[in-house]
């Protein structure tokens, strides 16, 4: 198997790689929310709305981690947040953070509770259709919020992209929304609202 070239000027490379992830800092206890982007051998990149400091030490724990060989239904990894960026309005989250991996093999604990954020996020779970570069397409919409969704979906789209989607609201009636896509993936993509 040969490797992927590494163009980044750092000892690992990164690895794209997006999904939900659970936060507990070790000394405090408190728990957050973020989304993992990518990873590397020695490190991860993830957004939270959880201000946390650098040097301290959190567990990411994470579905379905790259670093296992079969999927388990969760694995934590003890991490030293190395540093923390402050995000734009246009990102979902208020953080972006670099955390250094502190040892190789998970450390189990507790699933951690979603944290209060600026516009909650619930499970959504209903199928949506949207149109994207004049093609009509469908997904899922996991989860939502009064900013934004995320939605799993087997089309790519470009990050910065405007769409327009249907939402079915309680009653089967669809809600028609414009967004910008804030992030994407191959599992799907983050959607953020913007005024019409």
């Amino acid at each position: 198997m040969i490797a992927a070239p590494n163009l980044e000027r750092r000892d690992k490379a990164r690895l794209p790689y997006v999904c939900h992830i659970a936060i507990k800092e070790s000394t405090s206890g408190k728990r957050h929310s973020g989304r993992l982007f990518n990873y590397s051998d020695t490190g991860f990149y993830f957004e939270s709305d959880g201000r946390m400091d650098p040097g301290i030490e959190v567990f990411i724990g994470l579905r379905d981690s790259p670093f296992d060989d079969r999927p388990s239904d969760y694995s934590y990894h003890r991490t030293r947040i190395m540093w923390r960026k402050e995000l734009t309005e246009e990102s979902h989250f208020f953080y972006g953070y670099g955390a250094q991996i502190m040892a190789a093999n998970p450390v189990p604990a507790a699933a951690p509770k979603r944290n209060q954020r600026r516009h909650p996020r619930r499970p959504f779970n209903r199928k949506v259709r949207f149109a994207a570069d004049q093609v009509i397409a469908e997904g899922l919409a996991v989860d939502i919020s009064a900013s934004g969704a995320f939605v799993k979906s087997g089309k790519m789209l470009r990050t910065g992209q405007i769409i327009t989607m249907r939402i079915p609201d309680k009653t089967g009636k669809e809600i028609v929304v414009k967004g910008k896509v804030v992030w994407s993936s191959t599992d799907g993509f983050g959607l953020q609202f913007i005024a019409v």
